[in-house]
């Protein structure tokens, strides 16, 4: 699955200390919004224990349901759990609040519509986000790599 996601970091082989920057910004304050976001969505590209955060993203979006990036995280944790009818519907939620400009939540939701079997409506997601400032040659693999990995 984390093969699937339309965001990718490159990796510069810090995770360790990330993930320790991450864990050592939450002792100091546990109910730092943005910590809390950064981190669930930093574990969702490592595939990492992905029902803490989702909890951790739950809080920051709680916090602030009206910022799209945190509904989005929200939602791609949901889809990376296997849980994709409710990661459609806060996607849909985050694209409403970002207007849909924001190319990276459009590509999260079409991967979550082609999870769902609307492959046509991913399609055209795919496209907007390209349209929206998504390297069309980055899609074009991402596209390639999901199809490869769908059971027909």
């Amino acid at each position: 699955v984390g093969s699937e996601m339309c965001i990718r970091d490159s990796n510069t082989g810090d995770d360790k200390r990330a993930f320790k920057a991450y864990k050592k910004a939450l002792d100091y304050n546990p109910n730092n919004i943005l910590v809390l976001n950064n981190y669930a969505y930093y574990m969702s590209l490592e595939g990492r224990e992905l029902e803490r955060a989702l909890e951790m993203s739950y809080i920051a979006m709680s916090a602030e349901p009206n910022n799209a990036s945190y509904v989005d995280t929200y939602a791609w944790i949901l889809h990376l759990l296997g849980r994709n009818d409710e990661a459609k519907r806060y996607m849909r939620q985050a694209l409403t609040l970002s207007s849909q400009r924001d190319a990276s939540l459009l590509c999260h939701y079409a991967d979550i519509l082609w999870a769902l079997g609307e492959r046509f409506m991913a399609e055209t997601y795919w496209q907007k986000a390209v349209e929206r400032g998504y390297d069309k040659q980055e899609m074009e693999s991402h596209i390639a790599e999901i199809k490869a990995n769908t059971k027909q």
